[in-house]
């Protein structure tokens, strides 16, 4: 080979491998930038927190019709955004969003405690939710007793703090909490204030339409260890009992067990009520691990009160980044995962208000990687349009099924008859469908759902194949048709309380 010969078969090597290197290149910087494809599954829950101040606060001059539009409106981007749970504040400090015959209307609605705004935001939020196939769980913070700097103003009902000031949570030297912006809380060792929060609890749960009560600040104040919290004398004779105390359990172990008897009775009150209401709890973010955890710090011991069957969903609210240094996102879903060892459902709360948005989906991502069934996004105020057309573009760009809770009930519900496409137009197609004409079915439809697919049988697990979930109510659903509509293969099933499903209809296609 000449030499010649030699750097022209050089040159043609090293172009070669040039163009090689830039090929591979741009192949990895595409599988890099593209977007991420995560699996949507067909069950999960889509939860977002609504506090009392992101619908009263925004409105100095507290306009009900204001507060109605925001409720409203923030309703209807939820549902848009494929969210399919509310979980909506009515009860802050021993104050009621909602006509309670126990406690005073809360001065958010109208500037003055105890004051009738003249509307009910409990039945309002029902009602909306209900027209746009939503749940709706009734969120109560549990044991805080009032906040502010001076006493509540004598109302009528009587505010509890002034009624029962024997009650409240009391330092080693028998202190009373003092006053201060922050919370001051009722002692949950006190068998008469069990037996009133079950009272409030269980008058909302009866008259009221509800699909879940929801429980915060279910614990001891946040500072229990520091100030040795609560050293109440009800508390201290009871512990020092063997009537009080029959295990002779230590100071620490028995405030748990305060918390959990509490649970199990308001668990037992409830259900015997509605035996279809999801009875949850938001809870500290980490069960044992972090610094600060709910079981040593305030005496939260959620993974009994899974044990012992009295919650339905528990909610942690695991508001770290997946870089926090102490304690990160994924140890806080991995410590969950296994102190509940699938008992019960949990569903990780997600710090929307304080993390970036790249990292709110990411770690949505990681809860479908630990195979949790859903997330909660705290809060309302905090999901703009922007982040909403986000969630419906991407992470939520199918309609979901609330995951059954089989250890409520296990029947399944009837399957829907005469499903047809019974009107088609240049428009629109219309879907109808019957349901048994006996009254224990039609009450006992929570939902129906009509699924899509190109394919034959319809995969009921894949999110994408979800066309539509349309309240029990309806008997018929109408959407825009295109002429791909006419290669699908539709089926139609129904959702009871416990969203068990019945078997799928026999598959049809429009004509």
């Amino acid at each position: 080979m000449t030499s010649h010969t030699k750097r022209l078969f050089l040159w043609f090597v090293m172009s070669f491998l040039i163009v090689f290197i830039i090929l591979i290149s741009i192949s990895l910087f595409h599988n890099f930038t593209k977007p991420r494809l995560v699996s949507l599954p067909a069950r999960e829950l889509r939860g977002v927190w609504m506090s009392r101040f992101d619908y009263t606060q925004p409105f100095e001059n507290h306009d009900p019709e204001a507060m109605k539009t925001f409720i409203r409106d923030s309703f209807q981007k939820f549902k848009q955004a494929n969210f399919n749970v509310i979980f909506f504040q009515v009860r802050g400090n021993g104050d009621a969003f909602y006509n309670s015959q126990y406690e005073p209307w809360s001065d958010l609605l109208t500037g003055q405690l105890g004051q009738d705004p003249g509307w009910d935001p409990l039945n309002f939020a029902i009602e909306t939710a209900h027209q746009l196939g939503l749940e709706l769980h009734a969120w109560i913070n549990v044991f805080p007793a009032w906040r502010g700097k001076i006493p509540p103003p004598v109302t009528k009902p009587i505010h509890p703090y002034l009624a029962h000031p024997d009650w409240l949570v009391c330092d080693s030297d028998g202190n009373p909490m003092p006053l201060s912006n922050n919370y001051v809380s009722f002692s949950a060792g006190i068998p008469a204030v069990h037996d009133y929060l079950i009272q409030v609890v269980t008058n909302i749960v009866s008259r009221y339409d509800i699909d879940g009560i929801h429980f915060d600040y279910l614990r001891y104040p946040d500072k229990a260890q520091a100030m040795d919290y609560s050293h109440d004398p009800i508390s201290r004779s009871r512990f020092n009992s063997r009537e009080g105390n029959p295990l002779k359990l230590d100071w620490d172990e028995w405030q748990r067990e305060q918390l959990t008897q509490f649970v199990a009775k308001v668990y037992n009150n409830v259900t015997a009520i509605k035996p279809e209401i999801k009875v949850s709890a938001a809870v500290v973010g980490s069960y044992k691990t972090a610094r600060w955890n709910g079981y040593s710090e305030v005496f939260q011991d959620a993974r009994r009160w899974v044990e012992i069957g009295k919650i339905d969903l528990v909610i942690p609210m695991t508001y770290y980044g997946r870089n926090q240094h102490h304690f990160a996102f994924a140890a806080a879903l991995k410590e969950w995962k296994a102190a509940l060892a699938n008992q019960r459902l949990v569903f990780p709360g997600l710090a929307v208000f304080h993390l970036d948005w790249k990292e709110i989906i990411e770690e949505i991502h990681e809860i479908r990687n630990h195979q949790l069934a859903g997330m909660v996004m705290f809060a309302a105020s905090s999901l703009d349009d922007e982040k909403l057309q986000s969630l419906e573009s991407t992470e939520f760009k199918f309609p979901a099924i609330i995951p059954a809770m089989n250890w409520k009930d296990t029947t399944l519900p009837a399957t829907p008859t005469d499903f047809s496409i019974n009107k088609i137009d240049a428009k629109s197609i219309e879907f109808t469908w019957q349901i048994s004409d006996t009254l224990s079915d039609k009450d006992n439809i929570k939902q129906y759902v009509i699924y899509r697919s190109l394919n034959k049988p319809v995969d009921l697990t894949k999110g994408e194949n979800i066309l539509a979930i349309i309240p029990g109510s309806q008997t018929s659903y109408r959407t825009e048709f295109k002429l791909l509509d006419r290669r699908y293969h539709y089926t139609i099933t129904s959702l009871n309380d416990a969203y068990n499903e019945s078997p799928p209809y026999s598959t049809i296609k429009a004509e």
